[in-house]
């Protein structure tokens, strides 16, 4: 079971977004995080938080998952949350290449904030992570632990600074980018025409994954011509050359073979075409 709560709705025109954060425990914090979330919501995105706008009755990680499922990318801000007033990592080390390290007046995040994103990248979900100075970079927030850039923000100069930079900015319009193309596949998969066109393809001997059949519509498609409706300029025919030579079936006999599945694939291309590749 499932519930969203009030400033989650997944049917109010915006993309919904997995916000993942430690709770704040201070005003900077709580300021910070609140223009995170006005920012995400004037680039039409519905961030969803678990427990605040998002809630399960099962156990966390299974809310965790759920929640993954009707979202498009995750955000996270590892805040400041436990502080280290003295402390030694790996002391007493007694074996070659490792190195005993004074992690003093250094701060711990919350383990969500390493739990979440690490689930989000394992789905191919386009991540987004923030650390705050002094928050200790390790597990997913160690550098190159993921390919993307984990900028890191100070609370001790003003929000608006930050939320006005270039860096800012950019990160933004990259991830949105990402997000938008993660949504189109993730809807291009669960499409019954597609669907129906990979089952085919079972049958053929050679099962066709979804993001190749993705690439494969899109090589069609040519992004400069368009029909008098407004429609991108595709190519059925070639699409049907693509697909029979992936399957090693004749492009004379693959149109008649696929209408034994009681669909015609040239009507199947153009609606999905006419969908996704608009």
């Amino acid at each position: 079971m499932k519930v969203i709560l009030d400033g989650g709705n997944l049917d109010n025109g915006k993309i919904p977004i997995f916000l993942s954060y430690a709770k704040p425990f201070n005003q900077n914090q709580e300021i910070f995080i609140n223009n995170v979330k006005s920012h995400l919501k004037e680039n039409d995105f519905d961030p969803l938080t678990l427990g605040e706008t998002y809630v399960g009755i099962s156990d966390p990680m299974v809310n965790i998952k759920d929640m993954m499922n009707v979202c498009y990318g995750l955000l996270s801000i590892a805040f400041r949350r436990a502080y280290i007033k003295s402390g030694t990592r790996k002391p007493g080390t007694e074996l070659t290449n490792q190195e005993e390290t004074d992690i003093s007046n250094k701060w711990i995040t919350s383990p969500y904030c390493h739990i979440e994103p690490a689930m989000a990248f394992q789905i191919d979900m386009p991540i987004l992570i923030f650390r705050q100075t002094g928050v200790i970079d390790d597990g997913i927030l160690e550098k190159g632990a993921i390919p993307s850039h984990m900028p890191v923000f100070d609370l001790d100069t003003p929000n608006d600074e930050y939320f006005n930079s270039l860096e800012w900015t950019k990160l933004m319009e990259d991830w949105k980018a990402l997000v938008l193309t993660y949504k189109t596949k993730k809807q291009f998969a669960a499409n019954d025409i597609i669907k129906q066109i990979i089952s085919y393809s079972i049958c053929e001997g050679n099962k066709i994954s979804p993001d190749q059949l993705y690439d494969m519509f899109n090589s069609t498609i040519d992004p400069y011509k368009r029909h008098w409706s407004g429609q991108r300029s595709n190519d059925p025919d070639h699409f049907c050359r693509q697909l029979g030579s992936y399957l090693k079936v004749d492009e004379a006999d693959i149109q008649t073979r696929y209408k034994k599945t009681g669909r015609f694939l040239i009507k199947d291309y153009i609606t999905i075409c006419s969908e996704f590749f608009k």
